[in-house]
């Protein structure tokens, strides 16, 4: 009896240790990287590689767009020098056709001159007067039609000297006039519009 009881408690002992066993959690040893984790792994880096290739497109573009307002600036800034370019040209084509006619009618004063002076000899000779009529008639017509064309004689004879419009070829002295007078009109000046064809030369009291 004392036997069978011993052998019970060697028993229950072993069976004790065995349970024991049983329940004890082993370590787990470490786990080596699955070819799904190298994919992940790969994928990530692949995104950083993208975000950063975005980022440089995206401050050549910043680049580019300013480039471009720089360019447009210069291209408004052209513009407008052309604008005033053109407008110079319409400015000095305009006043080419308004004074196209200028050489012909300074070649045409001559002739006005010799007419006066057929006209001032005709005065000693009353037996032309038939013929200084016709001189007078031509130089009448003549003097419209240059009037027409906006050429006037320049007014000397009494009125100060005025060197932008008459040139003193001699001075002399004149009682009861005011120095600076100018006293005749040796031959006489035209203005053509606001042009001085030809000075008026003149004497000039002193």
């Amino acid at each position: 009896m004392e036997k069978r009881r011993e052998e019970n408690t060697e028993f229950k002992d072993l069976k004790d240790q065995v349970l024991e066993q049983a329940h004890t959690v082993e370590t787990p040893e470490p786990e080596t990287p699955t070819t799904s984790d190298s994919t992940t792994l790969s994928q990530s880096t692949t995104k950083k590689k993208k975000k950063s290739r975005t980022k440089e497109l995206e401050e050549k573009i910043h680049l580019l767009e300013k480039e471009l307002d720089n360019w447009k600036e210069k291209t408004l800034r052209l513009s407008a020098e052309l604008q005033n370019l053109r407008r110079r040209y319409d400015r000095e084509m305009s006043n080419t056709v308004i004074y196209a006619n200028q050489k012909l009618i300074e070649s045409l004063i001559p002739v006005i001159d010799e007419l006066e002076l057929a006209l001032k000899a005709s005065d000693k000779n009353k037996n032309f007067e038939a013929f200084r009529n016709g001189v007078e008639m031509i130089y009448r017509k003549l003097m419209q039609i240059l009037e027409k064309e906006g050429v006037t004689p320049i007014q000397a004879e009494g009125k100060p000297f005025d060197y932008n419009l008459h040139e003193a070829v001699m001075t002399r002295k004149q009682k009861g006039v005011q120095p600076g007078t100018i006293l005749e009109v040796v031959q006489k000046g035209y203005m053509y519009k606001d042009r001085v064809l030809r000075h008026a030369k003149v004497i000039v009291a002193q």
